[in-house]
């Protein structure tokens, strides 16, 4: 990894255990672990490839495994403690079932959990900041901090914790300026800068690189005195109102924007239905995060601006269309 994401504190070679390591973030972390000179074993279900080629995925390896399965059986724990890691990376933790599970297999090994900026609910004061009152709603925030909350509260392993916001990159499609991920939208502003937001356009959307928050983790990996422990956002160090986001993308494609602000009842009415629940999912949340603490603590900071990684996401998704 660049020395550029993070500041000292370095541990010297591990034998790094990530479990799901070829989605958004395996993509970049995986490679990264290898380059730093870690040993890593990447255990996935084997139906995925990661989204960017690399030659360093020769040098990993893999272990195919479907977690579900495993679980029900009571074996996922055992397996990976099995390959003896020095640490464990886990991209695909969902319930505190599969935390306790993995946890009560391992002995004193440091885990890096990815959680999730819903864990904390609706934004009041912004930037938010690690130690913020938590109140989530929705199965995914509300069970994320029921993680968080064991892995803080138990002893049998050393945990962090890392809070994405909106993972972003090229491959997939990123939230969008509506606050969705209706292609309609971002076609639209291509075409010709048009869009239709709700209300004035003025809630948040924030955004972050898979790289940065596959960078953050390896950070903790690679300070576990300083990062154990403790929770960390991982974000762009800027948010986007929905109005911003979509000037930006019209700028972008050559177009001034031509924005169309409704009511909330009316963009509901003109808008997807599967669309309108994402909508209100991000707006309703109103994120805008702080990444001070992963600076201050690890000397961390993103690599990648809110503005380069919306966009980059976007080109993209349209080459991809356009092929």
């Amino acid at each position: 990894m660049n020395d550029g994401h993070r500041a000292g504190g370095y541990v010297g070679v591990m034998r790094v255990v990530v479990i799901g390591g070829t989605g958004h973030i395996g993509t970049y972390l995986v490679p990264s672990l290898v380059k730093a000179g870690h040993e890593t074993v990447v255990i996935s279900r084997g139906s995925r490839r990661p989204y960017r080629d690399d030659p360093a995925w020769r040098e990993v390896e893999t272990v195919t495994c479907d977690r579900d399965a495993a679980e029900q059986d009571g074996e996922f724990g055992a397996t990976v403690a099995k390959l003896k890691p020095d640490a464990v990376v886990d991209l695909t933790c969902f319930t505190t079932a599969q935390a306790e599970q993995l946890v009560d297999a391992l002995d004193g090994q440091h885990l890096v959990h990815t959680g999730s900026i819903w864990s904390y609910g609706p934004s009041t004061v912004v930037p938010t900041t690690e130690d913020a009152p938590k109140r989530p709603y929705g199965y995914y925030g509300v069970n994320k901090l029921a993680i968080e909350r064991y892995l803080m509260s138990q002893d049998r392993v050393r945990a962090s914790v890392v809070h994405p916001g909106h993972i972003s990159g090229p491959g997939w499609m990123p939230i969008g300026p509506a606050g969705n991920l209706d292609p309609a939208v971002i076609e639209s502003l291509r075409r010709d800068g048009s869009c239709t937001l709700p209300d004035r356009g003025g809630e948040t959307v924030h955004h972050v690189h898979a790289e940065d928050v596959a960078a953050l983790h390896q950070a903790c990996l690679e300070q576990p005195d300083a990062a154990a422990g403790e929770s960390f956002n991982s974000v762009c160090t800027q948010a986007l109102t929905l109005r911003g986001y979509a000037e930006l993308v019209a700028h972008h494609f050559g177009h001034e924007p031509k924005l169309e602000f409704v009511p909330w009842a009316e963009f509901q009415a003109r808008t997807d239905a599967e669309q309108v629940e994402i909508t209100l999912d991000h707006i309703g949340r109103a994120p805008m995060f702080s990444m001070e603490k992963a600076r201050a603590v690890l000397g961390f900071e993103p690599r990648h601006g809110v503005t380069d990684t919306v966009l980059e996401a976007i080109d993209a998704w349209v080459a991809a269309q356009d092929n």
